[in-house]
């Protein structure tokens, strides 16, 4: 999906949307997903086995995509890739910034490397959304 990465749409959004850049930035996808005809849900909780795992920021729940933002240390974004993997999405959409903590290409590297994702690698995308490019997969 093609308008996942489309980022001067992101960075029109994230100029006029007037919400704090994370918030702007999992708007920008949620319009984007009702624009798609999906059906759209913010701050969903994962729960997995009876127990709730956690919350992801977005998911469109028809072709199953999951959109986690997370702008803190490697350690953080661990707790999110468990929830992807526990979730089993068709397609998980890593929104980092190389302006904190958690370097999107460190992750990026991570979900090329990692025995834990193998079998789920072809399913990630790891966006860089400071430098508006894509991380993972690399071309």
């Amino acid at each position: 999906m093609e308008n996942i990465t489309d980022f001067e749409a992101l960075d029109k959004h994230l100029k006029e949307c007037g919400k704090p850049f994370k918030d702007a930035l999992v708007d920008y996808y949620r319009v984007l997903g009702e624009q798609l005809g999906f059906t759209v849900r913010i701050d969903a909780s994962i729960i997995e086995y009876g127990i709730n795992l956690g919350k992801v920021n977005l998911i469109w729940l028809e072709p199953k995509i999951l959109f986690s933002c997370e702008f803190g240390s490697l350690e953080e974004i661990l707790k999110h890739l468990w929830r992807i993997v526990e979730y089993n999405p068709e397609k998980a959409v890593l929104l980092l910034s190389s302006g904190s903590s958690c370097k999107p290409e460190e992750v990026g590297k991570l979900v090329e490397q990692s025995k834990i994702l193998k079998e789920l690698r072809e399913r990630f995308v790891v966006l860089d959304v400071s430098e508006k490019k894509v991380v993972y997969p690399r071309d």
